[in-house]
């Protein structure tokens, strides 16, 4: 008697639902890995937005007044917004800054990216 030796159909198809379930769960781990990258680089790219504005505020030495304020700027070749709100600080001759950036969306603002809070000092009178 002759016996071929081989996979029979179900042995086949066992096989193949295997490996399309290994390709979806491969294929949707790395669509979550590009999406978790581009939000960390968003946000680290939001950081330095809102750096910038901090140190903006420093270098100048202008004592802000209490309030809230909105600008633009062109960073990375990406445009963002900026909400800088200064109030009283909880020390004399402070004030407390707080900054959000996020970028903007078709000339709108986006979801916020990055807060940053810091106090700031009066600057020494010369």
């Amino acid at each position: 008697m002759n016996r071929q030796h081989g996979f029979t159909l179900i042995e086949v198809l066992v096989a193949v639902m295997i490996l399309a379930g290994v390709m979806v769960t491969l294929g949707q781990t790395m669509g979550a890995t590009a999406r978790a990258y581009s939000n960390i680089n968003e946000t680290h790219l939001g950081f330095l937005v809102a750096s910038d504005k901090l140190v903006e505020m420093q270098v100048y030495q202008q004592w802000p007044s209490t309030g809230t304020s909105d600008s633009e700027v062109t960073r990375n070749g990406r445009d963002w917004w900026i909400e800088t709100q200064v109030s009283e600080g909880p020390y004399p001759d402070t004030r407390r800054v707080d900054i959000n950036v996020g970028l903007m969306q078709a000339d709108e603002k986006g979801g916020m990216a990055y807060h940053l809070a810091s106090l700031i000092g009066k600057p020494a009178e010369q």
